[in-house]
């Protein structure tokens, strides 16, 4: 009965350790710690399709507006300005206004 009781008590310690942990961890993992759930500069310019799809992408899921010099975003880029003719992203400093 006691290795019960003794296991219970770990376990009840273990989550309430744990949440708070999990409560801060919310939006890390991204450079600009903002969750791309969260982020709207895709939304906000009016694109559609496969544009669409890059800009998340790029501006929301890579963070390459922060991070410019990784390949994904010389890829990204290179797509983007292939199907729009658009050198920058809506995310990118003197991008295309967003409407």
């Amino acid at each position: 009965m006691t290795n019960w009781r003794t296991t219970g008590l770990a376990l009840m310690a273990g989550m309430m350790i744990g949440l708070p942990a999990h409560a801060l961890a919310y939006g890390d993992g991204t450079p600009d710690e903002q969750p791309p759930a969260e982020e709207l500069p895709c939304d906000a310019a009016g694109l559609r399709g496969a544009a669409y799809g890059l800009c998340i992408a790029y501006c929301e899921a890579n963070d390459c507006e922060i991070q410019p010099d990784k390949t994904a975003c010389d890829r990204l880029r290179a797509n983007y300005a292939k199907l729009t003719g658009e050198d920058l992203f809506p995310c990118d400093k003197g991008g295309p206004a967003i409407q």
